[in-house]
């Protein structure tokens, strides 16, 4: 180890807050990017979204370091730039990577954000950030290292891209590289991240994924897992979230791994995950093993009840197997959740509120009601803008819970303004009645509900009184951010 390089890399501060009440995880690509370069220099991470003051916590951090990496959505991006400025003025160099500096690289190369940074890892980062550390460390040349963009003299060079790698090419993560250590949770119990598999092989139009990976599925080893939660348990996780791509394309796999975390006797931790609805709903046998491995949680991609926005998303017959799906998982003691989206080009209002009633019906126990977004350089925002409906090319907003484009009979304005009253009205007595979250997190549900409790009661008496309106409300949580919130 080269103790004379140190390099801190930075979680992005920016989340959604209403989603963060209910699970705040650390980032786990950074923890293992940490492992590729451990023997190489000294090397932390800064889980810093969760901080009062993200940016008074990195300011008196980077002035200690070489190189600071950065990782960012497209909705984050404009938030790293500020950080990367800090570091450059500390004296740091600064690499970025993630999702929208990968797809975003040659319009970065060619744009006023150059001058904030000095290297982008495109893609999938370990080897790559790998062979740039050891590059710097050693004062080695740059020009072969795939995946690689870096700043010259005469702007940004791209390097040829790098093949994806082989799971077993990739350490473990470095969880004891991480400068903050408490703070992350799922309802009330500390969380952590381990991934079983990269990758998706659909071809959902407004996904970003298929940029990163290609339309391709790997699997590391179940022993590799097996292991890997266990050093999660031993850092003070007593919840798993498993962040794969699409964990239910392998069914039998995911069979086997839950075999796997009994027999190893680890089905005292809490684990969740995202998954298909039609991989949920095409085994019950599945499930039944998920409920006795210690599963508690499963976020279902079910994006719409409306047959024509599924064709349109490139989601297939994806939500017939919803009901079947929930019912699995309610039978198992499983929370659900749902990612519903609104807000398509030929949506009106009620074609939303479609996604509200499925969301009953279903009774599931916390819709998400994503607002159809534009993402950059997926199928579906060329598709949107030939069309004339995006409005707003601002990516800071950019993270599924605000409206960027009009629909065919609505404008941005009214989608956004009928989400948000769904949110507010789903969680009523009914939903009170049949949710799950009551009984497996019992205090953390109390705790919401003594936090909530008067928040509604005052918007209530407010508005019965005529001293406030509904769209009052709606613009005090639009400037807040706070869109889950609406009027009940």
């Amino acid at each position: 180890m080269d103790v004379s390089m140190n390099v801190l890399l930075l979680s992005s501060p920016v989340v959604q807050p209403d989603f963060d009440r209910i699970a705040r995880v650390p980032n786990l690509g950074l923890s293992s990017l940490a492992a590729s370069v451990d023997d190489l220099c000294q090397v932390h991470v800064a889980d810093i979204h969760g901080l009062a003051d993200p940016k008074e916590y990195a300011g008196r951090l980077v002035g200690k370091y070489d190189i600071v990496g950065l990782t960012a959505m497209s909705f984050q991006y404009s938030f790293a730039l500020e950080l990367a400025e800090m570091a450059k003025s500390a004296g740091a160099q600064t690499v970025f990577g993630g999702y929208h500096p990968t797809l975003f690289y040659r319009e970065i190369g060619e744009g006023p954000d150059l001058d904030k940074i000095d290297f982008i890892v495109r893609g999938e980062g370990e080897a790559t950030f790998r062979e740039l550390v050891e590059a710097l460390v050693k004062g080695r040349p740059l020009d072969d290292i795939a995946g690689l963009s870096y700043r010259t003299a005469e702007g940004m060079k791209h390097n040829p891209s790098r093949p994806l790698l082989e799971p077993s090419q990739i350490e473990m993560p470095n969880r004891e590289a991480r400068l903050i250590k408490r703070g992350f949770y799922s309802f009330d119990l500390e969380i952590d991240c381990v991934e079983t598999s990269r990758g998706c092989t659909q071809g959902c139009k407004f996904c970003s994924i298929n940029g990163m990976y290609g339309r391709t599925f790997r699997k590391f080893d179940i022993v590799r897992v097996i292991e890997d939660i266990g050093d999660a348990e031993a850092h003070g996780a007593r919840s798993i979230f498993f962040p794969d791509d699409n964990i239910t394309l392998d069914v039998k796999r995911l069979e086997r791994l839950c075999d796997a975390i009994i027999e190893a006797g680890l089905d005292h931790l809490r684990y969740k995950t995202q998954a298909s609805a039609s991989g949920i709903a095409s085994s019950r046998q599945l499930v039944e093993k998920m409920g006795r491995a210690g599963f508690d949680g499963v976020f279902l991609g079910v994006e719409s009840v409306n047959k024509r926005n599924l064709q349109f998303l490139g989601k297939g017959r994806m939500s017939d197997q919803a009901e079947r799906a929930v019912t699995y998982l309610h039978d198992n003691d499983i929370i659900v959740s749902t990612g519903l989206i609104g807000g398509n080009p030929d949506d009106d209002a009620a074609d939303i509120w479609e996604n509200f009633h499925l969301a009953r019906r279903l009774k599931v126990d916390f819709p998400i009601f994503y607002i159809n977004t534009p993402y950059p350089k997926t199928p579906m925002r060329e598709e949107l803008k030939e069309m004339g409906l995006v409005v707003n090319d601002d990516f800071r907003l950019y993270d599924g819970m605000h409206a960027n484009m009009n629909t065919r009979h609505l404008t941005a304005r009214e989608v956004q303004y009928v989400t948000w009253e769904m949110n507010a009205k789903y969680y009523d007595l009914e939903w009170l009645r049949y949710n799950k979250v009551k009984r497996l997190y019992p205090r953390w549900f109390a705790r919401e509900a003594i936090r909530l409790a008067p928040f509604y009661a005052r918007r209530k008496l407010l508005l019965t009184l005529g001293l406030r309106s509904r769209e009052d409300f709606f613009l005090e949580d639009l400037a807040r951010g706070e869109l889950c919130k609406g009027v009940a």
